[in-house]
């Protein structure tokens, strides 16, 4: 099957009540709604079940107490497995050492690979400044995301490939890298990074791109910086959903609530976005948990019940 998939990871994105501290609510995001079949982000929300756009709430919490984290629940969503269980308990930031073998030998990455795909079809398409590699080489701190492509041989990017748009900053304008990295890599508007990100999902069978600022805003409790981010976020789906080629799978979710509440400053417990757009979304259909993400994803690129 001659499908493409593109999965956008948006950390600390869940669907809480339709409350004043929910920036879902208060915000203007068009391209947000139109992933939602014209509705708001919201617990409120009408499930979608179509052969081409699914939007339904998937369970984080893995039947665990607590607030999950990020570590084991980006474990769970890029694995199809249970790592809050393996574990006993969410855990966070980073993947803990009981779960990290899960990570490295079981990701949609390493799977994809078992199951025949070459290493190079596949793509990470987050960019990584050279002090991200020796913080790596001295503590051994690997993210979900970081440590999943690498365990498969998928070669994570760095400034070079930034400055050839062959791949995205955090923040997906590159300001940040300016500023503080290099001041010679310019920045680029959300359209940019969206057309640049296109283009690598039109060269490979599977992408992933991973957007952290969510959580953090999530984290800050402040409106204002929680509108940047969802509004920057906005012009670039926008633009992606325009950009990508006409049989690429966009597949969009997260790891846990937090910034749909920003009257608390920690995780919540609501349940998270599953979003299929496109050709094959009907797989994603009956997805219960982050568990079942991994598993879809398989059964559209391979053929195969994953």
């Amino acid at each position: 099957m001659n499908a493409l998939i593109l999965l956008v990871f948006l950390d600390g994105v869940g669907l809480g009540p339709a409350t004043a501290a929910n920036p879902f609510v208060t915000l203007d995001l068009p391209a947000f709604e139109r992933l939602a079949g014209g509705q708001r982000w919201t617990a409120d929300a009408t499930p979608i079940r179509e052969p081409e756009h699914v939007f339904i709430p998937i369970d984080a919490t893995l039947g665990l107490e607590g607030l999950p984290q990020s570590g084991t629940g980006q474990a769970a969503l890029f694995t199809g497995e249970n790592a809050a269980a393996v574990h006993g308990r969410h855990f966070g930031p980073y993947p803990p050492t009981t779960v990290r073998p899960l990570v490295a030998e079981r990701s949609v990455f390493a799977r994809l690979v078992a199951a025949g795909i070459e290493a190079d079809r596949l793509a990470f398409a987050n960019a990584y400044p050279d002090r991200f590699f020796r913080f790596v080489e001295k503590r051994g701190r690997w993210t979900a995301t970081t440590l999943a492509a690498h365990s498969a041989g998928v070669r994570l990017r760095r400034a070079a490939d930034l400055a050839a748009r062959r791949a995205l900053p955090a923040d997906l304008t590159g300001e940040t890298w300016h500023a503080l990295i290099d001041i010679d890599q310019k920045p680029q508007s959300e359209a940019d990074a969206a057309r640049a990100l296109a283009a690598l999902v039109a060269d490979h069978a599977f992408v992933l791109h991973e957007y952290y600022l969510t959580d953090k805003a999530g984290h800050s409790q402040d409106a204002a910086r929680a509108a940047d981010v969802l509004t920057s976020l906005d012009r670039f789906f926008e633009a992606l959903l325009d950009a990508l080629p006409p049989e690429a799978l966009l597949v969009l979710s997260s790891d846990h609530g937090n910034i749909e509440d920003l009257a608390t400053k920690s995780h919540t417990r609501h349940p998270v976005p599953l979003i299929a757009h496109g050709p094959g979304a009907h797989a994603f259909a009956e997805a219960g948990s982050l568990t079942d993400v991994t598993p879809a994803i398989l059964r559209v690129l391979t053929d195969a019940d994953a």
